[in-house]
Order: C-alpha cells, then sequence, then structure tokens
C-alpha cells in the first residue's frame, strides 16, 4: 500500500507517488466584454443627442413664455400707472363741519327746547392776546328770551376743524389757550368779559377754529357753535410822529444875496 497516497491502488509500492510534480502556474486572463459593433455605438450617440435637442426645445419655450409673460405685465403696469396719473384727481382734505362739532357735544339728541342766541359781535378776526366780549342769551323754539328756572352753567370752547376735532385746552407753547371770563352761570342773558386767546389759528389745518358756547349742566339747550372763527397775530400800533410833507405854497424866502434883475 502507497504511504503517500491513500488512494493508490498499488500494493507492491511500485508506484510513483514519491516522486513530486512539477507545478505550473496558469496564467489568469480577464475577460474582457466585447466590443460594440458600430451600430450600437452610433444609435447611443444618436439618443444623447435626440435627448438634449429636446431638452434644449423645452427650456427654449419656457423661456419665450416666460418673457412674453413680463412683456404682459409690464405692458399693463405702463398702462395703469399712465391712466392713474392722467386721471389723479388730488382728494380735498377732510375737515370738519358744525354738524359734526354738534353731534360730539349733544350726541344723538337734535331736538331741544332751547337754544342760544348771539347778542355781540364776533370780532373778525380776533387777535392774539387781545380781550374782547361775548353776550348770549337762552331762546325758545320761536327765538324768545327765556328765564330758565335752574342756572345754566355755559363755557366757551375752542375746537379745531380737522377730522376728528381736538378740544384745545392748551397752545403750541403749553400755556392754557384762553384767559378771562369763559364759564359764566345764568337764568337767561351771560355776559363773557375779557376772553383772551393766546394762540393764532394760522398754526392749525385751515387756519381757523370753531367757537362754541356749550351748557355743561342743560342737555335742553342747544350749543351755539361759531365757524371760521380767526385769531391773528396781535398788531403794533406805530407811535412814531407823523413828518409833514413841505409844499410849494409857501416858498420859503431866498438866502441868496444878488440883487434881481
Amino acid at each position: 500500500m502507497c504511504k503517500f497516497n491513500v488512494m493508490c491502488q498499488a500494493k507492491d509500492g511500485a508506484c510513483n507517488c514519491c516522486e513530486s510534480t512539477p507545478f505550473s502556474p496558469q496564467v489568469v486572463r480577464p475577460v474582457l466584454p466585447s466590443a460594440p459593433s458600430d451600430t450600437t455605438l452610433l444609435y447611443h450617440l444618436y439618443a444623447l443627442v435626440t435627448q438634449q435637442n429636446e431638452v434644449i426645445r423645452t427650456l427654449s419655450e419656457q423661456t419665450a413664455t416666460a418673457l412674453k409673460k413680463v412683456e404682459t405685465l409690464t405692458k399693463g403696469l405702463e398702462a395703469s400707472t399712465l391712466s392713474e396719473s392722467s386721471s389723479i384727481v388730488v382728494p380735498r382734505e377732510e375737515v370738519t363741519t358744525s354738524e359734526h362739532i354738534l353731534s360730539i357735544l349733544c350726541g344723538t339728541k337734535t331736538n331741544h327746547p332751547y337754544s342760544l342766541r348771539l347778542l355781540s359781535e364776533i370780532p373778525q378776526p380776533a387777535y392774539k392776546e387781545r380781550a374782547f366780549s361775548l353776550m348770549i342769551e337762552i331762546v325758545d323754539r320761536n327765538n324768545n328770551k327765556v328765564n330758565m328756572p335752574i342756572p345754566v352753567n355755559l363755557k366757551i370752547m375752542l375746537f379745531t376743524t380737522e377730522s376728528p376735532p381736538k378740544l384745545m385746552k392748551v397752545n403750541t407753547s403749553g400755556d392754557k389757550i384762553m384767559r378771562g371770563t369763559v364759564e359764566v352761570e345764568t337764568n337767561g342773558v351771560a355776559l363773557f368779559r375779557k376772553i383772551v386767546i393766546k394762540e393764532v389759528t394760522s398754526h392749525f389745518r385751515n387756519g381757523c377754529f370753531f367757537l362754541a358756547v356749550v351748557p355743561k349742566n342743560c342737555c335742553d339747550i342747544k350749543p351755539l357753535v361759531i365757524e371760521n372763527f380767526i385769531i391773528k397775530a396781535r398788531k403794533i400800533l406805530s407811535t412814531e410822529p407823523v413828518k409833514k410833507i413841505k409844499t410849494d405854497d409857501n416858498p420859503e424866502p431866498s438866502l441868496d444875496p444878488s440883487p434881481t434883475v
């Protein structure tokens, strides 16, 4: 039996298992893919070019559509701008009316059995820091003077003409805007003496105020609202003497010593 090969069938040892078999390495060659044919290569190139052309065409159409939209929007904006500029109407400044002042002072009540009538003239214009007086009386619906059973407290107020109106209590310097007799208690006739206003209306919108005489403790009397109350700067009275103008009626005597011919 062979000692070198268990599979050897020789029993007498006359085998060649003890001899070394020469080893010859085998070269492994990589298997390369077969080169494509010319027809297949041309087909792939044609498909790639066709796909790129389709993408370019799609981008071109999208760009053209976007440009048309931009052009349409631009023309629309230009047309709207021209129409607006040609038809621009400057809105008038919103101002307050005497009815608005009454609605603020009286609320929803419009049917008053009594009202206020002005007995003195309103200075037009009034002047800053110059006193004036007002006389008011209470009348019924027939404009007859009445004597109220309970004294009524009447007060003078100033409102701006802006909307909404502003009740003026102080001037632009922060001082109280009015002094003098601005509040009177009466049964029929009220005299507001030496009213002084320390502001000019040129500093405010429309250059005027609303002057209102308001009953504070009686809702049956309709307030008196005076429109276009103007206050100007105080006039400066000139104290310079007036110079006499010489005329030729009484000529001065000549100082020329030369004799006349």
